[in-house]
């Protein structure tokens, strides 16, 4: 690696861990719709939609499908989820490409190969599930906020 390919090289690694930390000491704010929880947003759309118009919709809101990582996300979005309902979340099974370590799991069972969309299953205490019917339409929580951030800035592999 050439002088200016490493000067370059170095740069962009301190740039992007600079950027990083100056925004995850930002204080979240919160719309009327959604309801704040360790650093991030969170909103419970009542409306059913595809796993990709789901995500679209969110998307299209400066969020993402959740990620629940913790037990302690987990306890409170219980705490505002209707549990006669199927709720599309972020997350899917693990699959080669994933880089994210994700120790955190509540599986009601493990998923399928072919299975690649993850929702809360119904009336199992808010266990998740896995589909390969993604075309299914369900609730679905957005989040907004720091978890992007960390997702991007921490695991981002050069």
């Amino acid at each position: 690696m050439g002088k200016v390919s490493l000067t370059t090289y170095t740069l962009v690694i301190f740039l992007l861990a600079s950027s990083c930390y100056a925004e995850l000491g930002e204080v979240i704010s919160c719309s009327k719709y959604q309801t704040a929880f360790d650093g991030a947003c969170y909103e419970f759309v009542g409306l059913q939609f595809s796993f990709l118009r789901a995500e679209g919709w969110c998307e299209r809101g400066g969020g993402h499908l959740v990620f629940i990582l913790t037990d302690e996300t987990q306890q409170f979005l219980q705490t505002h989820l209707e549990p006669d309902k199927d709720w599309w979340l972020g997350l899917a099974p693990a699959s080669p490409n994933l880089t994210l370590d994700v120790s955190y799991s509540n599986w009601v069972n493990l998923p399928e190969a072919r299975a690649t969309c993850g929702y809360i299953l119904r009336d199992t205490g808010f266990q998740w599930t896995a589909t390969e019917n993604c075309t299914q339409e369900l609730n679905f929580i957005c989040q907004f906020g720091m978890l992007l951030l960390h997702l991007y800035c921490f695991d981002f592999e050069f």
